[in-house]
């Protein structure tokens, strides 16, 4: 009987924690983009949550584990929606979506860069972007050896994550479609080498 009643538990431990998760992010954004990445503390980001600091504390280490894991969990989102919904779906990594998403967050992007965070935070995840490339390939090209789907998606999180430091260090000037159509285009022409 304990085996029937610890899945039901488990499925509402996981959606309890999403709810967190996602409640943790909403409130970073809007404190962000009002009073600045930098005057944002764990205390002031949990209250706007609704959580309690130890809740807070079981799910990241600190500030920049959270910001770290977030950036993750959200191109990972946005990579699973392209998949989904674009059945051209074809440069392996989700520029259109994540560039639509940081242009609709404006004040709260320009806060990441001023503070510095926006840097640090894309510099420790670079390693997912590359994992959701090389997963995309394998998907796409199956015969593609392992060690060429690698070189690739290097080169393919290394142009995305520059173009991405780029457009928000420099203050957001073009618009989310032009920067997306830039990787797209830069993912393409490393595709066909």
């Amino acid at each position: 009987m304990s085996r029937i009643s610890a899945k039901p538990r488990r499925a509402g431990v996981d959606q309890r924690a999403r709810r967190t998760r996602m409640a943790l992010a909403e409130a970073l954004m809007t404190l962000g983009a009002r009073d600045g990445i930098d005057r944002v503390d764990v205390r002031k980001l949990a209250a706007a949550a609704g959580v309690g600091r130890s809740t807070f504390y079981k799910h990241y280490a600190d500030k920049d584990d959270f910001f770290i894991k977030s950036f993750a969990g959200m191109v990972a989102a946005m990579d699973a929606h392209a998949r989904a919904e674009r059945p051209n779906y074809d440069t392996m990594l989700p520029a259109r979506e994540v560039f639509q998403h940081i242009e609709e967050a404006r004040a709260f992007a320009l806060s990441l860069a001023a503070s510095g965070q926006f840097a640090r935070t894309t510099a420790a995840r670079e390693d997912v972007l590359r994992a959701i490339a090389e997963g995309n390939l394998k998907r796409v090209m199956p015969a593609l050896p392992l060690v060429r789907r690698q070189e690739i998606a290097v080169v393919l999180a290394s142009a995305f994550v520059g173009l991405m430091r780029w457009w928000v260090e420099g203050g957001l000037r073009k618009d989310a479609a032009h920067v997306a159509a830039l990787y797209d285009s830069v993912a393409r022409r490393v595709l066909q080498a």
